[in-house]
């Protein structure tokens, strides 16, 4: 505890600087059953970093009160800009509220009052009854409480202000803050202040003057002109303002021996924080305290109690389970290996369950050896496990028995373990992850645990848990009879899910998506996995060597320009050297607010003052290049295959677009300086080709097909130049007259419209006037009136039904379309008009991806596709077929829908990714 705080001290924390913190502070976390929880973990979390922190005894949680206040009364604008509060915000404050109860903490909240002043109230109650009173907020204002017995402390900054700390704070005694603060004002909370009047002047006033009167009695003694102007003219606004800032007491009604806290009391959150799921807690009261074992965590059997988990170790057994697979239509399987890369991993075991209520587990790859010594618990290590080849001949037929429908979860990463192995899987029916990404709302999770508690309530065991707890290098040391019930729940709960989702894939009208479009995508993704890329080592390493000059360069013409060395990737250097050194102007501040920010953005405005901001600017570009792409890509070469096996993912974007990930491939630039660029390390095979296919604009015939205006279709039917036509109505100038600038910001509004283009967006990007920006807009919904009208409606049909979909049936639920903050509702308008275009876009390729694959199967070809890039493909080919396979891409692309609209495909062949790049 910090020498600035007494034992005896009643700490008064601000609720709601508390919720606000914890709302925005972090990502939002929702519990298996889809409910808001991050607020309340991250206020529990802060409240228990305090608690330990500072060994509270004594604490009473304040709140603001709905609706108005004395001080709406004194200036109707009090706190008028502020936006209307997330909807979820105070759903998770009912939470916060009975957590606080559940522990036995005392709040206070008054009709008509402020959290401040509350606290303030409390406060000089404190000092009364002998107690020191800590204020628990980061607002500034409660400064002006503090007194000898009275100090603040922010919990976010970890400071503790006293008086003395105000004093070298501010420069001035503490009992002058109202004053000063009358002076600036305060744009959260709509207070006026004096006009013009900074923070430099306001401090300069308060030290010259003894209040703000005795400032107006004496304005003839303020030494300059214009300060004196600026005060006469906002004399009214600054007494107002005064008024605004001072605290006023009311009466607690709280007596202080009734804020005593007891720290054990913590245990009594537990049923609570089991309701919310937040495991870290419940494992942190469990570890410390008797637990009532009657609670929900303890009470809860676990699924080897509800159902018959089977060990099949003999060959007896297994020829008894094949001849059940043989017999049924379908069965429900996961595969354990000793990892999470499905191409360098081993397979240790397969689970599989054919109907619910038992399963069964079939291990071939446990070290048993390794068991007995590791735990010498000759009951559980050992057991005897088959042969991996004994497992395979009787397995093996029934796996790739297409007749016999199979069920997983994830199924490709299952499918390539099982491709190492040489069995390819076959008669996939469903993936129950797939399913859970078109079915659910997007924050809900898809796991197959987290779908085993929300959908069914019933918990599994994690693979951390098994694996910890019997501190095994990974799921290959697990004693064999707690493999069992690990893996064997797998496959019985993935069994579990498949009816759930299969009714509401019908309800929802998702199964063409599903069955036509996702599954079958699904299998080409997994081909693109197994097939991996080359990348030439040797050739990224001379793009790296050749990177690593231009570094030094640069840093050379940095030290000529300022006379010394300076470490570039050292943000304070950077912003000393900027704004200290060379005196260039702040543009704005960092995202948290304590210094100026020299991000991108910033360093090109900046690049007109000087030439070291450009500098900089490419320097970082280059850096990224190195640390990002070329020392970490080689990091990524398969051992066995020599190649790049990128993980391909299908549910993890919320409008159905494929992402990539260890190394993300869709990230690799496409690189202007052609001796820099990192494309060209990637390679055919010998004697085989690259060819590139890339759709021309496709997300704005999407939206000339959705929104059916005459002036955007009629582009695309007579092969315009789309930029060129849009540059042409926003400059009141023929076609033919269009500048190349002219036609950027054509291309750029065109392309920023389905994002959520705003003038002042718009402004900053082209560096032109809000009002120049303001009217371009305009003029781009004069010229396309169908494209605005489809953007109304799609935001009444979100806020209709909830959800916004694509052309094929993808909902994307958006709850922020009904929110009273203006930021929030906004973004979701952004997200109901692009989610359908791009995901319809996405889908669309899927569809040209699926085409091509058929015909390389009738053509028997031997082209492999390579990597998706969102509406660009890379495939590779024998040089031989290189023509067919050409010109079979792009009519497998461009059919892949039926519209009166054109889809356009550019090719490109060569050997290099970086040849085949547009």
């Amino acid at each position: 505890m910090s020498d600035k705080i007494s034992k005896k001290s009643l700490f008064l924390v601000d609720g709601s600087s508390f919720l606000y913190r914890a709302y925005y502070g972090l990502r939002p976390l929702h519990t298996s059953k889809g409910l808001a929880v991050h607020a309340v973990y991250g206020f529990c979390r802060m409240i228990k970093k305090l608690i330990d922190k500072y060994d509270v005894n004594n604490i009473v949680l304040v709140w603001d009160s709905k609706g108005k206040t004395q001080r709406h009364d004194l200036y109707e604008g009090y706190k008028a800009t502020r936006q209307e509060a997330p909807l979820d915000l105070f759903e998770q404050k009912e939470y916060i509220t009975k957590f606080a109860d559940l522990v036995g903490m005392q709040q206070l909240s008054k009709v008509g009052a402020e959290a401040d002043d509350l606290m303030y109230s409390l406060a000089k109650q404190a000092h009364k009854e002998g107690f020191q009173a800590v204020i628990v907020s980061s607002d500034k204002d409660m400064r002006q409480a503090i007194s000898d017995q009275t100090v603040t402390l922010d919990p976010f900054q970890e400071t503790i202000y006293d008086e003395e700390a105000c004093l070298q704070r501010y420069g001035f005694e503490v009992q002058k803050l109202p004053f000063y603060f009358a002076l600036l004002g305060d744009s959260s909370d709509n207070i006026p202040g004096v006009k013009g009047i900074g923070q430099k002047g306001a401090t300069a006033l308060v030290k010259q003057f003894n209040s703000l009167q005795d400032l107006y009695d004496n304005i003839e003694q303020v030494p300059k002109e214009r300060t004196k102007k600026l005060l006469l003219e906002g004399k009214q606004n600054a007494f107002l303002s005064e008024k605004l800032f001072l605290l006023h007491p009311y009466d607690s009604e709280i007596p202080i021996k009734e804020t005593a806290f007891q720290e054990s009391d913590w245990v009594k959150a537990l049923p609570l924080f089991e309701q919310l799921e937040f495991k870290t807690f419940i494992k942190e009261i469990k570890a410390g305290n008797d637990v009532d074992k009657s609670s929900a965590a303890f009470s809860k059997k676990q699924l080897h109690e509800l159902y018959k988990f089977h060990l099949i170790n003999n060959q007896k057994d297994l020829e008894k389970l094949v001849s059940k697979l043989n017999k049924c239509s379908s069965f429900a399987l996961d595969t354990e290996t000793t990892g999470l890369d499905c191409m360098q991993s081993e397979l240790v075991g397969i689970s599989i369950c054919y109907q619910e209520g038992e399963a069964f587990y079939v291990p071939f790859g446990h070290q048993i050896e390794e068991q007995r010594s590791l735990f010498n618990d000759s009951n559980k290590s050992s057991l005897p496990q088959l042969d991996k080849k004994i497992v395979f001949k009787y397995l093996q037929p029934v796996l790739e028995d297409k007749s016999i429908k199979k069920y997983l979860h994830n199924a490709k990463f299952d499918e390539l373990v099982l491709l190492q192995e040489g069995i390819k899987l076959q008669g996939i029916e469903l993936d129950t992850m797939i399913a859970a990404s078109l079915v659910l709302k997007e924050w809900e999770k898809k796991g197959l645990k987290e779908l085993s508690l929300q959908l069914f309530d019933e918990e599994m065991l994690g693979y951390q848990e098994v694996v910890t707890k019997h501190k095994a290098k990974d799921f290959s040391y697990v004693p064999i009879v707690d493999a069992v019930l690990y893996a064997a729940a797998d496959a019985h709960q993935t069994f579990k899910l498949v009816a759930y989702f299969e009714k509401l894939l019908k309800e929802q009208e998702l199964e063409r998506l599903l069955y036509d479009i996702e599954q079958p995508i699904n299998d080409i993704l997994v081909d693109m996995q197994q097939e991996g890329i080359y990348c030439d080592k040797q050739e990224l390493d001379k793009v790296g060597q050749k990177v690593s000059k231009k570094l030094s360069k640069i840093e050379g013409e940095i030290k000529e320009l300022i006379g010394r060395d300076i470490n570039l990737n050292s943000p304070k250097q950077v912003k000393e050297l900027l704004f200290e050194d060379l005196n260039l102007t702040p543009q704005k501040k960092s995202g948290k607010g304590k210094s100026y920010s020299t991000d991108a953005q910033v360093l090109v405005k900046l690049s007109k003052e000087h030439p070291v901001p450009g500098l900089i600017l490419r320097y970082r570009e280059l850096y990224k290049l190195k640390s990002t792409y070329i020392d970490a890509l080689p990091t990524f070469i398969n051992k066995k295959s020599g190649r790049i096996h990128t993980s391909w993912n299908q549910t993890l974007v919320a409008t159905g677009r494929l992402s990539s990930s260890n190394p993300n491939l869709q990230n690799i630039p496409k690189g202007e300086d052609v001796q820099l660029s990192i494309r060209q390390s990637f390679k055919p095979k010998d004697d085989w080709v690259f060819i590139s296919a890339d759709y021309s604009q496709i997300e704005l015939r999407v939206l000339a097909y959705f929104s059916q205006d005459k002036n955007l279709i009629d582009a695309f039917l007579h092969n315009k130049d789309i930029h060129r036509q849009t540059a042409a109505k926003l400059f009141d100038i023929e076609e033919s007259e269009v500048s190349s600038e002219q036609r950027n910001v054509g291309k750029r509004i065109n392309f920023s419209v389905l994002y959520g283009l705003t003038p002042y967006g718009l402004s900053r990007d082209l560096e032109i006037s809000f009002s120049d920006a303001k009217k371009y807009i305009d003029l781009y919904f004069e010229q396309y009136p169908g494209v605005a009208q489809w953007m109304e409606n799609i935001v009444k049909e979100t806020k209709k039904f909830g959800y916004t979909k694509t052309l094929y049936g993808r909902r994307r639920y958006i709850p922020g379309i009904y929110e009273k903050n203006k930021t929030l509702y906004e973004l979701a308008k952004r997200i109901a008009i692009n989610t359908p275009a791009q995901g319809t876009a996405a889908e669309i390729t899927k569809i040209g991806m699926l085409n091509f694959d058929k015909e390389i199967k009738k053509h028997g070809l031997s082209a492999k596709i390579l990597l998706q890039i969102h509406d660009e493909l890379l495939v590779s080919c024998p040089a031989s077929e290189a023509a067919q396979v050409e010109s079979l891409l792009k009519v497998s692309l461009e059919s892949a829908v039926s519209w009166s609209i054109p889809l356009i495909v550019a090719t490109k062949s060569g050997m290099s990714w970086q040849a085949v790049t547009k």
